[in-house]
Formats: C-alpha cells, sequence, structure tokens
C-alpha cells in the first residue's frame, strides 16, 4: 500500500511528488501519456514561465526538465508509471483503491493533480480553418516563426506573453483582439515598439492558397470595418475546452470541488492544481504549488 498516489504527471503532480519524498513518503505517480510535464511539455515547451516562487523566469521545458532530474533521484521514494491512466478511486475501510487500465492499486492517500485534462484547441471556427498548416494552436518551437510575419489572435495573458516571446523572433507580430480592453496584463507589451494591434476585431474570412493561408481578413465588431492582412502564420490563442475526469466526484466549474484543505468530498483524496475547484480558484502554477504543500503537510501531520 502507498502512503500517497498522485495522479498526473505535470508540474503540480510533479511538485507534489518531490514534496512528499522530501518527508520520506513513499509515491506512485501515474500519468496517461509517454511525457511528463503536462501542457508545458506538450504544447508550450519555449513559453517563459514567470509565476514561479524564487524563480524569476524559466523556460517552461527547463522547468519540467530540472524538475524530472528530482524525480529521478529519488526513485527509490518515488515510483513513476507512464502511460497508466486512473480511472477509479474507490473507498474502502482502512485504505483507497485507485484502478487503472491496466492494475489496481492501494493507497492511504489520493492527490488528483491532472490539471486540465485532455483538451482540446478552442478554433476561429470558420470555413476553410481546418486542415491549413500555417494556423497554429500550440508551439513546439519559436524558431520556426523567425522573421516571419505573424497574426496573434487572443487577449489574454497566455497571447501577450506569447506575443512578446514572438516579438524577440520577429519584427512582424500583429496581436488581435475582439474588444478595446485585453483581459490579460497589457504592460507585458506595452514597451515593444514592433507589436502593432488590432482591437477591437474578429477573424471572418480566411483566404487560401491549398493548405496555406495566405490572408486573414478581420472586420471591426464596432464599425463593420474590414481589413486583409496577410500572414506567414496565424497563431490562435483562444484557450483550450477542457475535459476532466472528475472520477464520480462533484463538480465545480470544469474542476473537481474542495473545500479550503483541498479535500474533495471523499476521505483522503485531495484536488491540486488547475483541476481543483473552488471559490475565487486562480489557475496557474504558483497557486497550484502553495496548494500542494499544504495538502502534503497535512497528510504528513495526520493522526
Amino acid at each position: 500500500m502507498y502512503p500517497i498516489i498522485i495522479i498526473g504527471g505535470g508540474p503540480i503532480g510533479l511538485n507534489s511528488a518531490l514534496l512528499a519524498s522530501a518527508h520520506g513518503i513513499h509515491v506512485l505517480l501515474l500519468e496517461s501519456s509517454d511525457v511528463l510535464g503536462g501542457q508545458l511539455s506538450e504544447l508550450y515547451p519555449e513559453k517563459e514561465i514567470v509565476d514561479i516562487p524564487s524563480i524569476p523566469c524559466i523556460q517552461a521545458q527547463g522547468y519540467v526538465t530540472g524538475l524530472v532530474k528530482e524525480i529521478r533521484a529519488k526513485a527509490n521514494l518515488i515510483d513513476v508509471h507512464m502511460n497508466e491512466k486512473a480511472l477509479t478511486i474507490s473507498k474502502y475501510e482502512n485504505h483507497l483503491e485507485v484502478g487503472t487500465t491496466s492494475n489496481k492499486y492501494e493507497a492511504q492517500n489520493v492527490i488528483i493533480a491532472t490539471g486540465l485534462g485532455t483538451f482540446v484547441p478552442r478554433t476561429m471556427g470558420l470555413p476553410g480553418e481546418e486542415n491549413t498548416s500555417n494556423i497554429l494552436y500550440f508551439l513546439q518551437t519559436l524558431d520556426s516563426l523567425r522573421g516571419k510575419k505573424i497574426l496573434i489572435l487572443g487577449g489574454g495573458d497566455s497571447a501577450l506573453d506569447w506575443a512578446k516571446m514572438i516579438s524577440r523572433v520577429s519584427n512582424d507580430v500583429t496581436l488581435i483582439h475582439r474588444r478595446r480592453e485585453f483581459r490579460g496584463d497589457f504592460k507585458t507589451i506595452e514597451a515593444i515598439p514592433t507589436i502593432k494591434i488590432k482591437t477591437p476585431f474578429v477573424p471572418i474570412t480566411i483566404l487560401k492558397k491549398d493548405s496555406m493561408l495566405t490572408s486573414l481578413i478581420i472586420q471591426n465588431v464596432e464599425t463593420s470595418e474590414k481589413e486583409e492582412l496577410a500572414a506567414d502564420f496565424v497563431f490562435v490563442n483562444f484557450g483550450h475546452i477542457p475535459s476532466v475526469e472528475s472520477f464520480g466526484l462533484e463538480k465545480q466549474g470544469v474542476g473537481i470541488k474542495v473545500n479550503d484543505r483541498y479535500e474533495t468530498p471523499l476521505p483522503h483524496v485531495f484536488a491540486v492544481g488547475d483541476v481543483s475547484g473552488y471559490e475565487g480558484k486562480i489557475k496557474r502554477i504558483a497557486p497550484g504549488l502553495a496548494e500542494a504543500l499544504q495538502v502534503i503537510n497535512q497528510i504528513v501531520n495526520q493522526d
């Protein structure tokens, strides 16, 4: 029987395992894919992370690589099972049981840290968008955009962060948002003169040659004015539609409902990071790390 089973190998799951191992606790970490790091590895490996305590700024993949190195150094305390999806969590009199695609494991405590679960990108919803090779929804490498004409769609922190980063490899970046005000912190890009801003505009038509977008027609939502913008790449940053596995537990929003101790209604089952749902929830790494630390401390101090 494991003292703790952690479901999810993203940054919060990895940190939870390391926090537990620091107390000498033996942990099983279950990851459904063949990659550790969650969205940081699969979608945004070159994105800069700026909200980790004690680390001013770090590239996402570099952060994950460091965590994985620490995990491997604790192999005597942290068992990592890749390509093993957790399907069920059952409560018995003296223990919990986690059923996976290939096995069943007993635990005293379970920490769910699956992030946003599986996800698909939100698209523009325009005819011809599908199978257009230069419309991007995530970015593996910045270098592929070097010197190119880039259109970025979105108004949140992620879109602003990407505009800042892409401006380092391209002097022709245009950020398009449907409102005059940005949801994200505009200070991220306001001092970068090469980023052009188009607000309040929405995309309405894709012009293509074969499978490649050649330009995007956008329309002002207030005046109906239209503009055609040539582009080498369009980066759609409208977020992702999550599909969170709740294991039959009560949900709040897209996450699993928890109390102020990050406990689910099932005793000794916790949810931390983006998968946890509560009033005022902020889906960023720093709050998730604080949640994980609190939960591990609670488990350590259990009577």
